[in-house]
């Protein structure tokens, strides 16, 4: 996927989510709860794969909102919504991943993401962090490689860089 290409939107038809996030930033809790709705089976998807843990993930993803509740007024861009949570997400599964006993058990997760085969799991598994982060933010969630250097706090460069590295590695366990 380059980052000329549109990502997909599997959002329902008639899905606004601009109006909706500028209704919840006048404290429409409906809104808001249309988008928790609609965006976090894929925000929980990703926090799933990402923490390799069911109960971790849960908690990140109602971390997340709540964070994305309190924060949601001072966006700026409201356009920028998807982006934002999820780095607020990222920023969360960091905090839980870091708050985790080292020995924590690790829990099978069922989703619908082309990221989710076991064979393929159990290989972002061993790539390293930074590798496996890139993989699933553009792959997983689809995000541009822009929005995920937002994310993830670097430069568009590092993303392409480590995504060629990441999908070369990945290729290699794969084989």
């Amino acid at each position: 996927m380059s980052s000329d290409e549109p990502v997909r939107d599997e959002r329902p038809a008639g899905f606004d989510e601009l109006g909706l996030v500028r209704r919840a930033q006048m404290g429409s809790a409906s809104a808001f709860e249309r988008l928790v709705v609609v965006r976090g089976p894929d925000l929980y998807r990703y926090l799933a794969i990402r923490l390799r843990n069911e109960s971790d993930a849960r908690d990140a993803l109602q971390e997340t909102f709540a964070a994305a509740w309190q924060a949601l007024p001072s966006l700026r861009h409201p356009g920028r919504f998807w982006p934002w949570l999820v780095a607020i997400a990222a920023h969360k599964a960091a905090d839980v991943a870091r708050a985790r006993p080292p020995a924590s058990e690790q829990v099978d997760v069922v989703g619908a993401t082309n990221l989710d085969s076991l064979e393929i799991r159990d290989a972002l598994d061993r790539l390293p962090p930074r590798f496996r982060e890139v993989l699933l933010l553009r792959y997983g969630l689809e995000l541009s490689e822009q929005e995920a250097a937002a994310v993830l706090g670097v430069r568009v460069g590092t993303v392409k860089s480590r995504g060629a590295r990441a999908r070369k590695a990945l290729e290699e366990l794969l084989r």
